[in-house]
């Protein structure tokens, strides 16, 4: 079955010659419905409730007030490409992807005002040929906390895998999402992520994207209600002949709501990246604060590094900032190290290692922070012990 769909789109148009407006992904797969996840004993409080067709997940969206409607303010934002009750970073036709592969949604609810402090750890291990989706829906109702941890790993060979996965959070309610991709070189893999926050409701989201030679990510925050938080993440190495998009959309509805976006990355010769990254002020979200930062380390020749950091504003009492900083290692800081016995080689070591670890210190969980330390470790000593967790 040939895979052709269009993701990752931005939220209002740009010139097309710059290639920035969605992104094409393509694929070679015959799905199956069966889960690559291993066995999880959830804790107390949190459940799998039932699964829903797309017919029905539409039908709890707007039975909990999600909606994704043409914007009256500023011409040209319709979510022609992302036309979903519930909206995701990249978009409906992942919707498509998963109802063609009769994959449906399951739903997990979180009781209100249970605090889980163990996190719940849902591991993806993928076969060689592997042609897997799964979809969630997370609803954690109000007072309630939890840590949801989705790890993906994969035996060597091909395989074309991926996750779609929503996530409500009522009053108060707080969550801290973690996913973290070391899958072999040869898979191409998506991870689609669409988030609702209510009053009060504090959202943390970390991401590693350490893996997989074609790997696509979109996040949509959406901080409906009035002091709502958001904290995200993002790691990721681009090796050699791989390919990376992305699209991170926070939407500020709310007033007084804080979101802060941060993202690593190191980028090896002949590799390609594009990011979006977006703030979209929406009117009447008075004294809202957004924070956008990205920050490449660039290591080798023939990199295309495409960077689209925007703000949307139809409000203006508001706060927004973003900055992408590009560079490599300076003569004077090579210099530096040099003087004190760290050739070349381990000074850009050093500086991956820190980016990477970096967010990756973020994630509770030891296994996870092992796994990342030894990729970059194989990058600079080609080490064989990690063969299946990272490249």
């Amino acid at each position: 079955m040939e895979i052709k769909k269009i993701v990752n789109h931005l939220p209002v148009f740009t010139w097309n010659r710059l290639d920035f407006n969605e992104a094409v992904m393509t694929a070679d797969a015959e799905f199956t419905t069966q889960s690559c996840r291993k066995d999880t004993e959830l804790p107390e409080g949190m459940q799998l409730v039932k699964e829903l067709d797309r017919a029905a997940l539409n039908e709890w969206s707007k039975a909990h007030g999600c909606e994704n409607k043409p914007e009256a303010i500023v011409a040209g934002k319709f979510p022609m490409y992302a036309p979903e009750q519930f909206q995701t970073g990249m978009g409906s036709e992942i919707d498509d992807l998963l109802e063609e592969a009769g994959v449906k949604t399951q739903l997990y609810e979180v009781e209100a005002g249970k605090k889980i402090t163990t996190p719940v750890k849902f591991h993806y291990h993928y076969p060689e040929g592997a042609a897997s989706m799964e979809a969630l829906l997370i609803h954690v109702k109000k007072g309630a906390e939890i840590t949801l941890i989705q790890y993906f790993t994969g035996d060597a060979g091909k395989g074309f895998v991926g996750t779609s996965t929503r996530v409500y959070l009522e009053e108060g309610a707080k969550m801290h999402l973690v996913k973290a991709q070391m899958l072999p070189k040869d898979f191409v893999f998506f991870d689609d992520l669409g988030v609702k926050q209510l009053d009060d409701a504090d959202f943390t989201f970390t991401q590693l994207e350490l893996g997989s030679d074609k790997a696509y990510a979109g996040a949509c925050f959406d901080q409906i209600g009035d002091r709502s938080v958001l904290r995200a993440d993002m790691g990721y190495m681009t090796m050699p002949g791989s390919f990376l998009d992305y699209n991170y959309v926070d939407t500020f509805r709310g007033k007084k709501t804080e979101g802060v976006m941060r993202f690593r990355g190191a980028m090896f010769e002949n590799s390609h990246k594009v990011s979006r990254e977006t703030l979209d002020f929406r009117q009447n979200c008075t004294d809202a604060e957004g924070d956008e930062e990205e920050d490449i380390l660039v290591l080798g020749d023939d990199i295309i590094n495409k960077a689209n950091p925007m703000i949307l504003g139809e409000e203006e009492k508001m706060g927004g900032r973003h900055a992408v900083t590009i560079g490599k290692l300076s003569p004077e800081m090579l210099f530096y190290m040099q003087s004190r016995g760290i050739d070349t080689a381990k000074a850009q070591e050093l500086m991956v290692r820190a980016r990477i670890m970096e967010v990756a210190g973020r994630i509770p969980d030891d296994e996870i922070k092992q796994a990342a330390g030894l990729c970059v470790d194989r990058i600079y000593c080609n080490r064989t012990d990690c063969d299946g967790v990272c490249r």
